[in-house]
């Protein structure tokens, strides 16, 4: 490329040459080239070919990258798989059961026990006995090693026909027991015993007072206006007794084991008592003497 440029420069530098030596007429003078021109004719002519005059190569424009084609790429085929078949649940592992641990053993408690036997009621000098008539007795048991407070109660004595019925009343120790008056007559019921003295003082038909018994024993309740009347209110400090049937046999239930104190009482006879074991079944008999005479109404 460069020759060519060089070749083509000499072939114009001989043209310009060939035309500023020609003579040219004009108004039929010789024509002179102005100073400027010929200066710079002689000057370009006194260059070495080697240096290109006045042109200045210039390299060609790159030609512009392509512009690269974006092609869409085609969307994915994604190939379903086919559901996968359910898996049955397998079966939980059985589940141990639970062991029971017996708990640790306690000292076993006493067992209940019972003491039983029979009550006899004989005739004293001058007495006679009924039939069934030791069924008003009581039997009672003390532990030697003592006994629950038994639970007080509420309890009736009615004062009727110039009497008291029940005659006898077994109560626990703390009971309450009402005397009403059904009868058509006036009445004043009191005590004497020690522990549970009380006086009502007199009252009429329908009404109805009441006294506490708060100390264990025999309560004797009259009346001052009617002075056969009497009324027998035991007061018990252990729940274990009983009320012999009509043939005298008696069964105390419920008794802890053990040693203690059984008691015979009856209305018409002294108190009897002997020393005992629970439990006791069948040998627990006692005869007690009748010395007074039945209760008159």
């Amino acid at each position: 490329m460069h020759t060519i440029h060089r070749t083509a420069i000499a072939g114009l530098l001989l043209t310009l040459a060939g035309c500023s030596s020609a003579p040219t007429r004009e108004n039929n003078d010789t024509h002179v080239m102005p100073a400027e021109q010929t200066t710079t004719a002689a000057k370009a002519a006194a260059m070495p070919e080697s240096v290109p005059k006045a042109i200045v190569e210039v390299a060609p424009a790159p030609e512009p990258a392509p512009v690269p084609v974006i092609v869409p790429a085609e969307p994915a085929v994604v190939m379903s798989k086919p559901a996968a078949k359910p898996v049955p649940a397998s079966k939980p592992p059985p589940v141990a059961k639970p062991v029971a641990v017996a708990p640790a053993q306690q000292p076993d408690a006493a067992p209940a026990s019972s003491i039983s036997g029979t009550l006899k009621l004989v005739a004293g000098q001058g007495q006679s006995v009924s039939a069934g008539e030791v069924s008003e007795g009581l039997v009672y048991f003390l532990p030697k090693a003592g006994s629950p407070k038994p639970k007080p109660g509420r309890f009736s004595i009615n004062t009727r026909s110039k009497g008291f019925a029940p005659e006898t009343l077994v109560v626990p120790q703390g009971s309450t027991v009402r005397f009403p008056n059904v009868d058509t007559i006036i009445h004043n019921v009191y005590s004497r015993s020690p522990g549970n003295s009380f006086d009502l003082g007199y009252y009429g038909p329908g009404q109805s007072p009441e006294f506490t018994f708060n100390t264990a024993g025999l309560a004797i309740v009259n009346c001052t206006v009617h002075h056969t009347m009497r009324a027998n209110v035991v007061v018990l400090a252990t729940p274990y007794y009983t009320r012999p049937a009509k043939d005298g046999r008696y069964q105390i239930k419920d008794v802890p084991p053990g040693p203690g104190t059984l008691v015979f009482w009856h209305p018409r006879a002294a108190a009897k008592s002997l020393q005992a074991s629970a439990p006791l079944t069948g040998g627990a008999t006692q005869t007690l003497v009748v010395s007074k005479s039945p209760q008159m109404h």
